[in-house]
């Protein structure tokens, strides 16, 4: 991979991250582009490679491989403007790494005699420094044109990185959507799901932090029970054993207590019902019991 070289265009988390795994990885990092002069440079000095600069053109420029990581609503006038400029090399591949879009926000890039990719890590990057840490072993959405596959998987394998293989995928917006909800929703709304849950502890008066600190060894040995036991192994709790008296006792005290609470338990609850079913540890009867307890 040493004659390959990179350009990084945004360079915020994501691309940052990119950058320095690959250049650990034997690709050449030419350029590096940011908005202002300071976050290129700060990039670049963090990658250890490439020229920073604010223009996007410029860095892009002779690159056998570009990554257009900036925000997900500049990708398309960010690729058109390096494309307008004559920038990509003939032959190069262009790569955007958003989850919640397909390859058509690079059409200005195969316009230009490009290839193009979407490289997408199902993960969640709070920083560069975690990115480094985290995107080697993570699951990557791979979709690419016909003839950059190899590449494609190259990089992804550069990156340290497993392609989530999804049969029924078609290069179109409903099934980006549908694969970014997937990863919004064990991601985003799991931190919203504990920020609830929480609330069950502040409701007797305990300290939210404290709480946290309280129930984060039970999120973690619920993790690793789905890391051993897998989908629906790692189900526990009343649910699970089909302890209806449980779950009426849980809807009483709400509806005494802090009734805005139980609009979210009983949606949950109606999706643990179908765990449970899967897991085989209620039957049709004890399911349809729970369901009138949880309906709306």
């Amino acid at each position: 991979m040493a004659s390959q070289t990179v350009a990084i265009i945004g360079a915020g988390r994501v691309g940052s991250s990119v950058g320095y795994l690959l250049m650990r990885a034997g690709y050449r990092i030419a350029g590096v582009a940011a908005r202002t002069e300071k976050s290129a440079r700060e990039a670049a000095s963090f990658i250890g490679q490439g020229e920073a600069t604010i223009d996007a053109a410029l860095a892009a420029s002779g690159a056998d491989i570009v990554f257009i990581t900036t925000p997900d609503r500049v990708i398309r006038e960010v690729c058109h403007r390096i494309a307008s400029e004559r920038a990509f090399r003939q032959g190069a591949l262009v790569v955007h790494m958003s989850g919640a879009h397909s390859l058509g926000l690079l059409d200005a890039a195969m316009g230009a005699g490009c290839s193009r990719a979407v490289l997408h890590p199902l993960q969640s990057l709070a920083s560069r420094e975690q990115g480094v840490k985290t995107l080697p072993g993570s699951y990557f959405r791979v979709e690419a044109d016909p003839g950059a596959r190899e590449t494609a998987n190259a990089v992804v394998k550069a990156l340290g990185g497993i392609e989530l293989v999804m049969p029924k995928w078609s290069s179109d917006k409903e099934s980006a959507a549908l694969y970014h909800a997937g990863a919004v929703a064990v991601s985003n709304y799991f931190v919203a799901l504990v920020h609830y849950g929480l609330k069950f502890y502040q409701e007797l008066g305990a300290d939210k932090q404290e709480a946290l600190q309280a129930i984060l060894p039970l999120i973690r040995g619920t993790l690793h029970n789905m890391e051993t036991l897998g989908i629906p192994g790692a189900l526990t709790g009343p649910i699970m054993r089909g302890d209806s008296e449980t779950v009426r006792d849980h809807l009483a005290a709400m509806q005494k207590r802090s009734p805005g609470l139980i609009g979210l338990y009983k949606d949950l609850a109606r999706q643990t019902v179908e765990v449970a079913r899967d897991k085989g540890s209620i039957d049709e009867q004890k399911a349809a019991e729970l369901l009138t307890l949880v309906q709306d």
